[in-house]
Formats: structure tokens, sequence, C-alpha cells
């Protein structure tokens, strides 16, 4: 490998955008959350990808630019990026985020409406034919109790 500043320099930037990339997907983890608010085990599971996907970027990054060799000033690098993408584009990109994730959800809220709506009408249409059906079950078990009944009382007058 080429050890010229210039390739360390490349080397720096590139993993200094690796930490910006993985602030943006903490921010949209963020985001997913707020919306969500997750139970503790489903809160469990997201930070579990959250720190695999982080860790497949930043593997991906180092893979790309330097053949996945560690020095010190990649971990500088990387942190530097996360830092100031958390202390500064954060603030600015946070709230649009947030404005994308609400529109994504009433979309998705919308396309979820559409499609229960042919169930919803079945049901409608449906629903008075299985509550007449509960009820002629309802009053045969009846007549097979009374019938029982009656059974049982001419049984023991012989």
């Amino acid at each position: 490998m080429d050890n010229s500043v210039k390739m360390q320099a490349y080397i720096f930037f590139t993993v200094f955008y690796g930490g910006l990339i993985v602030g943006f997907i903490y921010d949209i983890y963020r985001g997913f959350r707020y919306y969500l608010n997750p139970k503790k085990i489903i809160t469990f599971i997201e930070d579990l990808v959250f720190w695999i996907i982080a860790t497949l970027v930043t593997f991906y990054i180092l893979i790309k630019s330097n053949w996945g060799e560690l020095r010190g000033y990649i971990f500088i690098g990387l942190f530097l990026g996360l830092y100031l993408y958390l202390k500064l584009l954060s603030k600015l990109i946070y709230p649009i985020l947030l404005k994308i994730l609400r529109l994504l959800c009433l979309v998705m809220k919308k396309v979820i409406k559409v499609i229960i709506f042919p169930f919803n009408m079945i049901k409608k249409i449906l629903s008075p034919l299985f509550n007449k059906m509960k009820k002629a079950k309802d009053i045969s078990g009846e007549i097979v109790k009374d019938t029982n009944k009656y059974i049982r009382i001419i049984s023991k007058k012989k």
C-alpha cells in the first residue's frame, strides 16, 4: 500500500465521511424510535440492528478505502465525522427527517386502509349472516337441552 501523505489524507476523509454516514443512520434510527415507541424487547432488537448496520457500513468503508488496515488516524477520522455530524448536521437534518418519516407514516396508513377496505366490506356484508347463524345455533342448542330435559322427565315417570 502507498503510504504517502496524499493516500493517508484520502483514507482519513473517507473514514470521516463514514462517520457522517453512521451519524445519519443514527438519526434515522432515532426517528423510527420517535414514531414507533417500541417496548423493551423491540428496543433491544432495534439497537442490535442499528449496531450491526453501523458496523457493516464502517467495515465496508474500511475495506474499500484501505483494505481494512486499522490505524490511529482512522479511529480519529471516524469519531470526528460522527461527532461533527451529531453536533452540527443532526440539528438541521433530524427535524427534516422527522417530517419525512411522518409523511411516510401517513402514506403507510392510507395504503393499509386501502388494503383493509375490501376485507371490512366483506365483514360488513357477512356479519349479519353470521349473527343469524349464531342465533340459529343458540336456538337449536336450547331446543336440544329442552328436549333432553323432557326426555329425562318422561323416562322417570315410567
